[in-house]
């Protein structure tokens, strides 16, 4: 009998040599075989395709980052009282005049806006009058409105759609011919703040519409236009995220009289039930739910990365980054609300990218009176936890030390959905060395991070998980 050989052929023809067997194959050559070539390809790293990430990318759906409209309210709604130094007004907006809207704008304060942390008066920046919630009470009332309603079915999404909301009375403004507000943003003012909601009063004016931008979007809510072409008094109502860029328009004629509550998050309500998803939350969810049931995908397992779409402001006197995934807004809680429905564990992570070096942490790092004398990676890796998701080939940090014995390793590889945004910003210092030491900076941008477990021990069915 000939000598038997033993040939490793590549994982594709195996099935076809066992359809062939010979004298030459015994069973435990097969199993040996078979052993041997599932173990390779369990080593070997999985990597999701690129139409698999552009499967989940594309089922985004990203809705506009504000809502608007009018509202029609009982009569009593229409009148606000104002006033300084013991001397009130009252003024209803359902039959207004010229002489009591002009007796309002003398009444104001010329209006600042937030730079650095500082209130700042600049009329080429915004130009108008402003009240503190001190001086001016509406009767109209938050609660019964109907406003929080539509904050949640036409803003919200995910599991914040359910969550109870504080409407905190800001500040009234009010906008006469040549009056204007530059493109800003809102200054966070707490981490579970989300966004603000503008109240147009009907008065007959000219110009003065909200301009709102998102990326490379734009649109224009023409509050004149809205309170003007109803046939009884309605009242005009703008909803927006807090970190989204406007301006206002310059008034062309007559009074703008807006007032502004603050949006916020409250502790979630004693009772709770589950969330069901939009359409668009259906649509990412359906493909996710398709890829976890692909053997192909990820069989051993890995972690995607997503670019945040809104952002967040972050706690520097509180480290911990936890509490940021409760505070996700948009089609980022759309994002959560189908990991959790899937049994997915996501956590949100600051990216620091240094020379081509990234690193993750989940915690903020504090590095102000760090003396940085290897690469930011290594130091964020060795002292704040921070995990590599990808090395600058020419950095040689590592090599040597005892707590990463490979040099040419990486924590964790991260396959990115979509690419890091910077919404979520933080800015950290720390002292460099070069041929002498220096000040130098390095920036950390917001994004979660999702972890998939491999194929067989992952659930692809929410209904499991719809409950929880």
């Amino acid at each position: 009998m000939a000598r038997c050989c033993l040939v490793l052929r590549p994982l594709a023809c195996l099935s076809v040599c066992l359809m062939e067997p010979t004298e030459c194959w015994t069973q435990l050559q097969v199993n040996i075989l078979l052993k041997f070539r599932l173990a390779e390809a369990c080593a070997s790293e999985s990597v999701p395709t690129i139409e698999q990430l552009e499967s989940i990318k594309a089922a985004f759906v990203n809705k506009p980052p504000y809502c608007s409209g009018t509202l029609r309210l009982p009569p009593d709604c229409y009148v606000l009282y104002f006033g300084k130094e013991k001397i009130s007004h009252r003024l209803d907006f359902a039959n207004v005049d010229d002489e009591i809207l002009k007796k309002l704008a003398e009444t104001c304060d010329v209006a600042t806006f937030g730079l650095n942390k500082k209130d700042v008066l600049d009329e080429s920046y915004r130009k108008a009058g402003k009240l503190d919630s001190k001086f001016f009470a509406p009767k109209l009332d938050f609660d019964s409105s109907g406003l929080r309603e539509i904050i949640r079915d036409d803003l919200l999404e995910g599991p914040k759609a359910k969550e109870n909301i504080r409407a905190e009375l800001y500040k009234l403004n009010v906008y006469g011919p040549g009056s204007f507000f530059k493109p800003h943003k809102d200054t966070p003012r707490s981490k579970n703040m989300f966004g603000s909601l503008v109240l147009i009063y009907p008065t007959i004016h000219e110009g003065g519409s909200l301009i709102i931008r998102d990326g490379d979007s734009e649109w224009c809510f023409d509050s004149a236009r809205a309170v003007n072409d109803t046939k009884e008094p309605e009242i005009g109502y703008v909803i927006f995220y807090s970190d989204v860029e406007h301006e206002v328009a310059e008034v062309i004629s007559g009074y703008r009289v807006t007032i502004t509550y603050i949006l916020y998050f409250e502790p979630p309500m004693a009772a709770t039930t589950h969330t069901g998803l939009a359409v668009h939350g259906t649509k990412l969810r359906g493909a996710f739910r398709g890829l976890l049931a692909d053997p192909a995908f990820l069989p051993n397992g890995g972690h995607l990365g997503f670019g945040l779409h809104r952002g967040y402001a972050l706690d520097l006197e509180n480290r911990s980054l936890d509490y940021v995934v409760d505070c996700l807004k948009g089609s980022d809680a759309t994002l959560l609300q189908v990991c959790r429905d899937l049994g997915l564990l996501l956590k949100f992570y600051v990216v620091f990218d240094d020379e081509g070096s990234v690193t993750i942490c989940d915690k903020l790092p504090s590095m102000e009176n760090d003396d940085v004398e290897v690469s930011v990676a290594y130091h964020l890796r060795k002292y704040y936890g921070g995990k590599i998701i990808e090395r600058d080939a020419d950095d040689d940090s590592y090599r040597g030390r005892s707590d990463n014995e490979d040099g040419n390793s990486v924590d964790m590889k991260v396959y990115w959905v979509n690419e890091v945004t910077k919404h979520t910003q933080v800015k950290d210092s720390y002292i460099a060395y070069g041929n002498e030491s220096f000040l130098a900076f390095v920036y950390g941008y917001g994004c979660v991070i999702v972890d998939v477990g491999p194929y067989g021990s992952r659930n692809s069915d929410e209904e499991d998980n719809s409950a929880t």
